[in-house]
């Protein structure tokens, strides 16, 4: 597909968050933050695209500029009934011809999928003549069940298949296995009023998945670039049919400056000086912060050991079961959320940062901000995980979910603190935004005609930037 080549002036790059707000310290709300702040400095005039929350319809249009960036806010999407949702396309847009006929874009970068950036907002960036990149955030953007997680037990491959796929869907649902996968294969009419019934729900469950399927298919025509920060995404990608010369592999990065750490550790750990570990996220079920609470209950309550709770949702009815076990335990610090421009301060003061995390994460910003803290992870061997800790050399891994196996690797931490010390001078310098953003610079530069790059920059330019591209 042509692609218009890039205006003189200061071209424009809108980022398409499908939310109507970028604040919080999630991974893909940082991840946008950080990386409109950095376009500034490369040539680019970034504007963020926010959506009205339906309730919220006093709003103005145009919001005033947010830091280094200018944020704008549609009005909300119509026509958002469960077909829509997995169309990823409602009835209308409101606002989204307009803005890409004034701001003209030269390229419109999507950090999700779904109805309030989705196929309605393709189609118009297309029109627009925008280069259009998404960023794979989260299995939703590929998966009807946005985890990944078959039947809600185990990692899944991605393998888009209607059967297989609704069988997932319902199984998700707490429905047993078998009658899932009996259900999955009913073929069902649509368009009925009883749809909207529980019974109707689950016999149009495989219509649904089908209208989810199609419209992956159809918005993998009109991307140009997949962006993706694990390799692991690349398979995904490539078994939907997604052809290799629209997947670009560039990696996270830590946002914030860097923090001085020691990488030094005490002689022995005792009730004064306990073995500090952190937990940096937020309390979802997906996070595998059930394992960790199923290893301390499995260590001595006498060893020297805390744990700091980092993140938000605690005070949801999930957090409080989670912790009611716990109360009273002394070893466990009450949760805190932490600003993220300030979470590495936070960081450095504890010794290892847990992330044990039972689905595939695509690029785990806890993992990059506690090494740039110089804190060794003990992490899930799985997706983005797996893909950046070196085992036992800066870092230790253990099965997802097995709270015995994780038990038995703070152990050996605490009866060997100069292990801890060897995992943290083996720590190497972490990727920055600053890496990042340089080379997303050249995804948005460059178009691929056939896997071939082509520049549309001054030679020298060109020559300087293609060194960060890397496609997979």
């Amino acid at each position: 597909m042509e692609q218009r080549p890039l205006r003189a002036e200061r071209p424009v790059c809108i980022h398409l968050v499908g939310a109507s707000s970028i604040t919080g310290g999630g991974g893909s709300n940082t991840f946008v933050r950080a990386l409109a702040r950095r376009q500034t400095g490369l040539g680019w005039q970034p504007v963020v695209i926010l959506n009205k929350n339906p309730e919220d319809v006093d709003r103005a249009i145009a919001a005033s500029a947010y830091g280094d960036f200018e944020v704008r806010v549609l009005p909300p999407v119509l026509g958002t009934n469960r077909r829509a949702y997995y169309a990823r396309r409602p009835d209308a847009a409101p606002g989204v011809r307009e803005l890409f006929e004034e701001l003209k874009p030269a390229v419109a970068h999507f950090h999700t999928l779904g109805m309030t950036a989705g196929l309605l907002h393709l189609e118009a960036a297309k029109a627009a003549g925008a280069r259009t990149i998404v960023t794979y955030h989260t299995g939703g953007i590929s998966c009807p069940q946005t985890g990944l997680l078959e039947n809600g037990v185990s990692p899944c491959d991605g393998r888009l298949e209607i059967t297989r796929c609704t069988r997932c869907r319902l199984a998700n649902r707490k429905m047993p296995v078998g009658l899932a996968d009996l259900l999955a294969r009913v073929e069902a009419a649509d368009g009925s009023q009883s749809r909207e019934s529980l019974i109707g729900r689950i016999f149009s469950s495989r219509s649904m998945t089908t209208t989810f399927i199609d419209a992956f298919r159809a918005a993998t025509e009109l991307i140009d670039v997949f962006h993706i920060q694990s390799r692991w995404i690349a398979d995904v990608l490539h078994g939907n049919g997604v052809p290799a010369e629209k997947i670009a592999f560039v990696e996270m990065g830590v946002s914030q400056s860097p923090v001085a750490f020691d990488a030094g550790s005490p002689e022995e750990f005792n009730e004064r000086r306990p073995l500090r570990l952190v937990f940096a996220g937020r309390c979802s079920d997906i996070k595998g912060i059930e394992t960790i609470l199923g290893a301390l209950k499995r260590i001595d309550r006498r060893a020297p050991l805390t744990i700091s709770l980092l993140g938000s949702g605690w005070n949801s009815d999930y957090g409080a079961r989670l912790l009611r076990p716990f109360a009273g335990d002394k070893r466990v610090h009450p949760p805190r959320v932490v600003d993220a421009e300030a979470m590495l301060h936070e960081l450095v003061a504890h010794d290892a940062c847990l992330v044990p995390s039972v689905w595939l994460e695509t690029g785990p910003l806890a993992v990059y901000e506690a090494m740039a803290a110089g804190l060794p992870v003990i992490g899930s061997r799985l997706g983005g995980i797996a893909e950046r800790i070196r085992d036992n050399v800066d870092g230790l891994l253990f099965s997802p979910g097995d709270a015995k196996a994780l038990a038995g690797l703070i152990e050996r931490l605490l009866a060997s603190p100069h292990e801890l010390r060897r995992l943290r001078r083996n720590i190497r310098p972490q990727r920055t935004f600053d890496h990042m953003a340089c080379e997303l610079d050249t995804i948005y530069r460059y178009k691929t005609v056939d896997g071939t790059a082509t520049d549309e920059l001054d030679e020298g330019t060109s020559r300087a930037a293609a060194g960060f591209s890397r496609q997979v």
